[in-house]
């Protein structure tokens, strides 16, 4: 499968008050198109001033500046929007922890809340994992779309660019949403309930996590 339809997948798939915040893969392919467009077939031999010309072609072709313009919008939306909602997961993480301390220290713990704290920890942890899905699809799409750039232009930006650009960003390296997601399944396993009904909650917490039958594998072109 093309990345570009897995990317659509993963979108329709995620939560869908996220759909502006993630990566348009379309449009930045229409603006590699207009910067193909645009170039100028080149008569003269590799290695000459054609190369010299065509590496200035960067920074004064129209359509290449606004093709890294888009680039750099969009980079900056996801890490925006990313950030935030880290943000609000880690909130709602030390809510769940909290709620879990107090359970903890009862002598008697109701069965029912102790199964309604299982059922919020498994609805966390199944959008913790998809936050983490929304960092790998984008992170990708950024190398993807670079990809694609290099090949139909000519140029050599994507190495660069991941390492000065999209790899400084909040979403290309997240220690604090893996910490949560360990801590969660940590935490989980705390909850101070029967082995049966524990291991209703585990089977439920497997079911949620499974990807659905008709889910195609990652691309890996």
């Amino acid at each position: 499968m093309k990345f570009g339809k897995e990317l659509l997948n993963s979108v329709n798939q995620s939560n869908p008050e996220w759909g502006p915040f993630w990566m348009n893969y379309k449009v930045l392919k229409k603006r590699i198109k207009a910067v193909v467009g645009s170039q100028k077939p080149s008569t003269t031999p590799a290695g000459t001033v054609a190369d010299s010309a065509k590496e200035a072609e960067l920074t004064q072709n129209r359509e290449e500046i606004e093709f890294f313009m888009e680039l750099r919008d969009q980079l900056r939306k996801l890490a925006c929007f990313y950030v935030s909602e880290e943000k609000r997961y880690l909130f709602r993480f030390h809510q769940l922890q909290a709620v879990l301390r107090d359970m903890k220290k009862k002598a008697d713990v109701d069965e029912m809340d102790a199964k309604r704290l299982m059922l919020a920890f498994v609805h966390f942890y199944r959008e913790c994992i998809q936050l983490e899905n929304y960092a790998v699809m984008n992170y990708q799409g950024f190398s993807k779309i670079l990809k694609k750039h290099d090949k139909m232009t000519g140029h050599n930006t994507r190495t660069k660019y991941m390492r000065k650009m999209v790899n400084q960003s909040p979403f290309a390296n997240y220690p604090q949403l893996i910490t949560m997601l360990e801590n969660t399944e940590r935490m989980f396993a705390e909850i101070p309930v029967g082995d049966s009904v524990m291991q209703t909650a585990m089977h439920m917490a497997t079911m949620m996590a499974t990807p659905a039958p008709d889910d195609e594998p990652m691309a890996t072109t």
